[in-house]
């Protein structure tokens, strides 16, 4: 049975598994090399923006979840070679210590937690030069 064919459901939540069923062969048909316009007019599509849109938003949702096991596998690794160097850390090897403090600062950025400019910057601590008086050059 096509997806077109699936029979219309009344109530409040009507056709959330047609409309899913729907986007799911768009994304199907495209990927083997149908036009949008084609798609549109086999599914039942107002217009061929709608089926770019739901191939977009699958495609961004695709990338965002292909971007998190990336950030899954690197923070794993990052923990990986930090807790092979924690015990040398500890015994006082300063190049082992190093390299973790190296390894934090991998994982906050990969991580997001960097600091940001507006926020961090007013918490460092300031300088200010003040120039010399009288009373300093004697």
């Amino acid at each position: 049975m096509s997806v077109a064919a699936l029979p219309r459901v009344a109530g409040r939540h009507r056709n959330r598994a047609l409309a899913a069923a729907r986007r799911a062969r768009a994304i199907e048909l495209r990927t083997q090399g149908w036009t949008y316009e084609s798609i549109a007019t086999e599914l039942g599509y107002a217009n061929r923006g709608t089926v770019c849109h739901i191939v977009s938003d699958a495609l961004a949702t695709q990338q965002a979840e292909a971007v998190g096991q990336l950030r899954l596998q690197e923070t794993r690794r990052l923990d990986a070679v930090q807790a092979a160097l924690w015990p040398d850390a500890l015994a006082g090897d300063v190049a082992a210590a190093l390299a973790i403090l190296r390894i934090v600062e991998a994982r906050c950025r990969l991580l997001g937690l960097e600091e940001t400019r507006g926020v961090a910057q007013s918490a460092k601590p300031r300088t200010v030069v003040v120039p010399p008086t009288a009373d300093d050059a004697r």
